[in-house]
């Protein structure tokens, strides 16, 4: 037998309880499905394709958590490698970012506002969307770009004949804590907990970014395996969300800030809804700082369901 087919048996003569190989492909084939349906609906420009431009960049994130959760247990050709997919996805994020700043300016806090910074408003707008029909041309092109060809290639040539090490054959259950823990280490330990309830340098603004990122590495990974848990572990998912989504709302504000002129009339109003979307930082900071919870979230991790009870669960 040769090297790539003795490689590919792990996954052709199935253990009774899941590896790490197996669990690779079948989250890499999940990830390829929907990638491959909103792909066609962004090329087919289908009335839904800034949402599924927005699932691609999801879908690119989540090959890109895969590659890092299991890089230790797989041979991977150079168009998955991390740094690839991640220059893809921040390229694609492009239009996706600037649809959300036009969404903001939409919300109903700019009703009302007097005449002279209505017209700022309307001149924002137009020139934010003039960038949005730039950014939605070059996603296309993109996706028909020999890098991105060479990305979803590699993909389903691994995902027909996958090729692992040694490691891929450690049972999955077994394997969970040492997969999961280290990104919840690198989570806690961000700078960014210990900044004031509302920053007001730019380095705490980028720390909080920062932070903002390191959790939903965490969150996607944590989501790999949420079914191998309990419901303590589906709750903390849902603040682990909550949390990013308070995060996202401030730099999206702060980074439409960056489009005014540093004496605009609208700053005062874009900074009084960043306190708004951090009102509720102080209790995630008192939290995750202390230590009894940080532990209870490591002992979490620690303890897995038994695979065979869930094996039963789903079979019913």
């Amino acid at each position: 037998m040769n090297t790539v087919a003795a490689e590919q048996k792990i996954l052709l003569s199935p253990p009774s309880t899941p590896t790490l190989a197996s669990e690779a492909h079948h989250l890499l084939q999940r990830q390829w499905q929907r990638l491959q349906k909103h792909v066609a609906r962004v090329i087919a420009h289908h009335e839904e394709a800034a949402e599924s431009l927005h699932q691609i960049r999801v879908a690119l994130r989540r090959v890109g958590t895969w590659v890092q959760v299991f890089q230790g247990s797989l041979k991977l050709p150079k168009p998955l490698q991390l740094k690839r997919i991640q220059k893809l996805a921040s390229a694609l994020g492009k239009q996706r970012d600037l649809d959300v700043l036009l969404e903001i300016l939409q919300e109903p806090c700019w009703r009302g506002i007097p005449p002279t910074q209505q017209a700022e408003l309307e001149q924002l707008r137009a020139d934010l969307s003039h960038r949005r029909a730039k950014a939605q041309d070059r996603s296309r092109r993109l996706l028909k770009d020999p890098t991105f060809l060479e990305f979803q290639g590699a993909c389903e040539h691994w995902l027909a004949q996958p090729r692992y090490t040694p490691q891929a054959q450690l049972p999955l259950q077994d394997s969970l804590p040492h997969l999961l823990t280290p990104l919840l280490a690198q989570w806690l330990l961000q700078p960014g907990w210990r900044i004031p309830s509302l920053p007001c340098k730019g380095s705490e603004t980028k720390q909080l970014h920062e932070l903002r990122k390191a959790g939903k590495r965490l969150r996607y990974q944590v989501e790999f395996f949420s079914n191998f848990y309990g419901t303590d572990v589906q709750e903390w998912l849902e603040s682990l969300k909550s949390l990013q989504d308070q995060l996202g709302r401030f730099n999206d504000l702060q980074v439409l800030q960056a489009h005014l002129d540093p004496q605009s009339d609208l700053k005062p109003i874009l900074q009084a809804q960043q306190a708004l979307a951090l009102q509720d930082w102080p209790l995630h900071q008192q939290r995750n700082l202390t230590p009894a919870h940080q532990r209870q979230l490591y002992q979490m991790l620690l303890t897995p369901t038994l695979v065979e009870s869930i094996q039963a669960s789903e079979a019913v």
